[in-house]
């Protein structure tokens, strides 16, 4: 899949028209350079075929207080207004951006050398399962767990170098049977967040996915 977007393979419907097609194709272009801009997409024909321009009320007064209350999450963003029944469905668009280099074996096999503000592992036993095993293994480190859907956060007890460390936990599904778990520093010290993920991956092993490859490089 990764080859197929890199190269831009990809092909349009029969039904689309010719006009359809050939902006797709340039907003689509790999190539940054030659790829079309915003502007000159408002510019092309097919486009602005019954499009309307967006009217803005200027004179509408806005309270800066409104816009703080949006950004201003007591819970550090795990707190949803949609109840969720299922992890999120990471989809392979959202799966590629989020590993560095593009590096697929990056994203799921990171070595604790590499872990920074935030780490991820794969596991292939069920999400639920994965939650409660989460929870199991932080509240020996003395860490308290909160807990809404597949998101955790993770709170240390004890006050460290730049205040309590607290983790932002959650759990999403790539594929059938095969959960990648993320978890993030949201507060405290970085190292402090290395050595509680060490410990806490200790308690995590029987649950942690590796492929055939680490494996091999492990022996």
């Amino acid at each position: 899949l990764y080859k197929k977007i890199y190269k831009a393979d990809f092909t349009c419907p029969p039904w689309f028209s010719s006009g359809a097609k050939k902006l797709i194709s340039r907003i689509l272009d790999p190539k940054p350079k030659t790829r079309i801009t915003v502007p000159e997409i408002l510019e092309n024909e097919w486009f602005k075929k019954g499009y309307k321009p967006p009217k803005f009320q200027e004179d509408k007064e806005i309270s800066l207080d409104d816009v703080d209350a949006v950004f201003n999450d007591s819970e550090d963003h795990l707190v949803t207004e949609k109840k969720e029944t299922q992890p999120v469905l990471m989809n392979a668009f959202e799966l590629i951006s989020t590993s560095q280099g593009l590096n697929l074996n990056n994203l799921f096999e990171k070595h604790m050398g590499l872990v920074k503000r935030e780490t991820r592992f794969t596991s292939k036993r069920p999400a639920r399962e994965i939650i409660s095993k989460i929870e199991e293994a932080a509240g020996p480190l003395g860490f308290s767990v909160k807990k809404q859907n597949y998101k955790m956060k993770l709170q240390g007890a004890e006050t460290g170098r730049k205040g309590h460390l607290s983790v932002a936990t959650e759990v999403f599904e790539v594929a059938p049977s095969l959960f990648m778990v993320e978890l993030c520093k949201s507060g405290g010290d970085t190292l402090e967040f290395h050595k509680f993920y060490k410990n806490l991956s200790s308690g995590l092993k029987d649950i942690v996915w590796k492929s055939e490859a680490i494996m091999e490089e492990n022996k």
